[in-house]
């Protein structure tokens, strides 16, 4: 067994002036219940003895009890720890206590904790990862910037931060902004969070009263639903064809909306880009309704052939459009780094409202992304995990082919790090997930109201060349199978 040489912190004894029974009876009861664990050391009987206000003289009469009850173990020169055969509850028991009264959560409780629909497998397989190749990833690099930023930190930036974000940070993004997605901003107009959905709950509390109407994409990603449904919003679904939302219908369902949210780069799941006319459609909608447009460019910067998609933000006349963008995506999930580009004003309403949640983002991690962005490690980091994916998604629509047979339909993508088929029969969609065994999710999944036809969404950028084979081989095999 392991010995751990730091000391254990001692169990209070409810006693104000504890007797040789208290302090023994609650040592013995941490033991048995898991609270001290075997292997751990156990403080001096003179530290012990100051901690319980008691003489040196009873902590070793409580601790040569213990020795011989087993409970203990003695080293010479090392010391006394817990001994290893103690085997009692978890830490979580509670031993001599009444039962748990049974939960009697809200029924907004229960109806938030029944959904599912973000909770994210820890397992990447085919077809459930979208998400950044970290086996591509410049690992020595961002260790050794992560170093020198854990250095030249000071001391201040250990208590708390702007909320607002680093001004290292807002600053090297606003000129990311600028180059590799063409939105032009300052500093100052820049936000950082842990997340698009965080960003998003904020904008919508700061923005809309309870029960205001939002238009929503349908389908659409289920952590921007989550998001403004758990901010009061009242969600007006509005559809999605090949042209990206449908403008019109918005108008027609509930014009006086106060939000609308897009991915208009490249929307979420369907993959298709916002048409020209539908963007000017929209942007006259916000300025006449005094709206606000959440624009969501989650994996903008990955576009395959030519230049990516211009976001929406880039046309925006009268400051209308709130630009939404997610740094977990080009790195790792893990980062946990998101951004808003805002007007100035929001930025110190949105830091207030944030300050009576999570406060702000670890600066180390701000401020290492600054230097890797600034020293140029970023911009190559993209531009090379751009061909990655380009890759990545040629070879899945090349195995893809022979379910063109089986009335499948899908685009090769030009951006992103998932792919959408597409099939006129929802019950042969669904025979297809059943067979294949795979991580499949469809697109009815992703709607408000599912519909006759269906698809399957194939999220690919966290796998590697031989998984999208193995994954394509098993699907290809489940969709003939299925198909009648």
């Amino acid at each position: 067994m392991s010995r751990r040489s730091r000391g254990a912190l001692l169990p209070p004894v409810p006693a104000s002036q504890p007797r040789r029974a208290d302090v023994y009876l609650a040592l013995r009861n941490a033991m048995l219940q898991g609270l001290l664990a075997p292997g751990e050391r156990m403080p001096s009987s003179r530290k012990a003895a100051a901690d319980y206000g008691v003489s040196r003289g009873l902590l070793e009469e409580v601790y040569s009890q213990l020795v011989e009850e087993g409970l203990l173990e003695r080293i010479l020169g090392r010391g006394t720890f817990i001994a290893g055969q103690v085997a009692g509850p978890t830490s979580t028991a509670r031993v001599g206590k009444a039962p748990y009264p049974e939960l009697s959560a809200s029924t907004r409780g229960i109806k938030l904790a029944g959904n599912l629909a973000c909770r994210v497998a820890q397992e990447f397989k085919p077809f459930n990862a979208g998400v950044a190749d970290t086996a591509e990833f410049p690992w020595p690099i961002w260790q050794r910037i992560q170093t020198r930023a854990a250095r030249d930190l000071k001391r201040a930036d250990m208590n708390f931060t702007d909320p607002r974000g680093l001004p290292a940070l807002r600053s090297s993004l606003a000129h990311h902004l600028a180059q590799l997605r063409g939105v032009r901003c300052t500093a100052e107009q820049v936000i950082i969070f842990n997340s698009i959905q965080q960003a998003m709950y904020l904008l919508a509390l700061l923005l809309t009263n309870p029960g205001d109407a939002t238009w929503m994409e349908d389908p659409a990603y289920p952590g921007a639903r989550a998001a403004l449904e758990l901010a009061g919003s009242a969600i007006v679904p509005i559809p999605v064809d090949r042209e990206g939302l449908q403008v019109e219908v918005g108008l027609q369902r509930a014009p006086n909306a106060r939000l609308a949210y897009v991915t208009p780069s490249h929307q979420f799941p369907t993959g298709v880009a916002l048409s020209m006319e539908r963007r000017i459609a929209l942007l006259d909608w916000a300025k006449k309704h005094d709206a606000w447009v959440l624009e969501d460019d989650y994996d903008g910067e990955f576009g395959y052939v030519g230049q990516p998609v211009t976001p929406l933000h880039s046309l925006d006349q009268h400051a209308r459009v709130l630009y939404l963008g997610t740094l977990s995506k080009s790195m790792f999930v893990s980062l946990r780094l998101a951004f808003a580009v805002v007007p100035e004003a929001m930025v110190e309403q949105l830091a207030n409202i944030r300050t009576q949640l999570d406060a702000f983002s670890a600066p180390l991690i701000q401020l290492a992304m600054s230097r890797f962005m600034d020293e140029g490690h970023f911009s190559t980091h993209v531009r090379r995990m751009r061909g990655v994916y380009a890759e990545k998604c040629a070879f899945l629509a090349e195995g893809l082919a022979p379910l063109a047979n089986c009335g499948w339909t899908w685009e090769v993508n030009t951006v992103g790090v998932q792919l959408m088929l597409r099939h006129p029969d929802a019950l042969e969609v669904q025979r297809t997930v059943k067979a294949s065994g795979l991580a499949l999710h469809s697109l009815n999944s992703y709607r408000h109201t599912p519909a006759d036809d269906d698809g399957l969404l194939l999220r690919f950028g966290g796998l590697s060349i031989p998984a999208i084979r193995s994954g394509v081989e098993r699907l290809v095999s489940a969709a003939r199978a299925s198909h009648r």
